[in-house]
């Protein structure tokens, strides 16, 4: 299997790395800023077709929650419009992508594990910019997780 994990320096990219290491097969592609920029569309779909990957896995995101609320458009254009260049790249190539959100989407208020089905009520801007990030995906490649 071809992964394709969208950022290099984050926590998750560099976990997944990690893992793909004891599986020899899979075969693993990332990359990030700035030769592969979620908000320029162009890039994005170059370093797919470059790769030609099974999947694509976005944990790429704006994850400054308390700066979001001084920088909304910022948080927005990575955390939205980011994730949904990237889901358009990949439906481009026909692959599914595994898009990374965040329990911020959720308003903290229960008091049992959340679950996907559960009503989203986000109390911040970094929260709202994620929740957007799903919606985008989900318009913009069908086979998306």
């Amino acid at each position: 299997m071809r992964l394709y994990i969208v950022g290099t320096e984050g926590q998750v990219a560099r976990s997944l790395r990690e893992a793909a290491i004891q599986h020899p097969d899979i075969v693993m592609g990332c990359g990030g800023r700035p030769d592969v920029d979620i908000l320029r569309p162009d890039l994005v779909e170059k370093a797919f077709l470059a790769f030609s990957p099974d999947m694509v896995i976005n944990p790429a995101a704006y994850t400054a929650v308390d700066r979001a609320e001084a920088e909304p458009e910022l948080a927005f254009a990575t955390n939205r419009d980011g994730a949904g260049i990237v889901a358009t790249a990949a439906a481009r190539l026909g692959v599914p992508i595994l898009h990374l959100s965040t329990d911020y989407v959720f308003d903290g208020k229960k008091e049992s594990p959340y679950i996907e089905t559960d009503p989203v009520r986000p109390e911040s801007v970094y929260g709202r910019s994620k929740l957007e990030g799903e919606y985008a995906v989900a318009a913009a490649n069908q086979r998306f997780g």
